[in-house]
């Protein structure tokens, strides 16, 4: 009998929760998390503040991709709200889905301004995303000499490769970018 009554009841909590339940997506769509992400997207900094003052996570991820507040604000090229939220407490060496950091993204960018910022806030300079693409090599393919040379001076590892193998000054030479050869090698490549 008490075997039956459990049964009941759990077919009841059950049937309570598909048709008054959300999912965990639906779920997220109402959280302080959620709310967050949303208001970096829009750029809504009045909405940002408030949440942070209430104790959001700053380095919560996006649900379907990963993608954190800081890695947003970066591809958004958004100097001042990168700085907010390194300020915040954002963790400059955070990845999404597909493994690049915000300076591998800043970097790619050619963005020297966020670079800075996410080097003085101690990021990762040899951290490389999923096909080893460190933000060195990230700035070489941008063909963003002042990133690349503000990366070496702040002590980027120039001899790292890439998946494929290849060096900074490997994929320097490929694209037969002198200038940043040149910089490469005044710096020991």
């Amino acid at each position: 009998m008490r075997l039956g009554k459990f049964f009941g009841l759990l077919l009841i909590i059950s049937s309570l929760a598909v048709i008054g339940g959300i999912s965990a997506v639906q779920a997220q769509n109402y959280s302080a998390s959620y709310k967050f992400l949303k208001a970096i997207k829009k750029l809504n900094y009045r909405d940002i503040k408030i949440a942070i003052e209430k104790g959001v996570n700053v380095n919560t991820r996006d649900y379907d991709d990963q993608t954190t507040p800081l890695i947003l604000a970066v591809k958004m090229k958004e100097a001042s709200l990168v700085k907010y939220l390194l300020a915040s407490g954002a963790k400059p060496d955070l990845y999404g889905k597909d493994g690049k950091t915000p300076l591998v993204i800043a970097a790619g960018l050619g963005d020297k301004t966020l670079a800075a910022l996410l080097i003085s806030a101690k990021a990762d300079l040899d951290l490389a995303d999923k096909n080893g693409t460190t933000p060195l090599i990230a700035a070489v393919l941008a063909r963003k000499g002042q990133v690349v040379k503000l990366l070496l001076d702040s002590g980027a590892d120039y001899t790292l490769e890439d998946y494929s193998g290849r060096s900074p000054l490997q994929h320097a030479k490929d694209n037969r970018r002198r200038r940043l050869v040149k910089i490469l090698e005044d710096a020991g490549a």
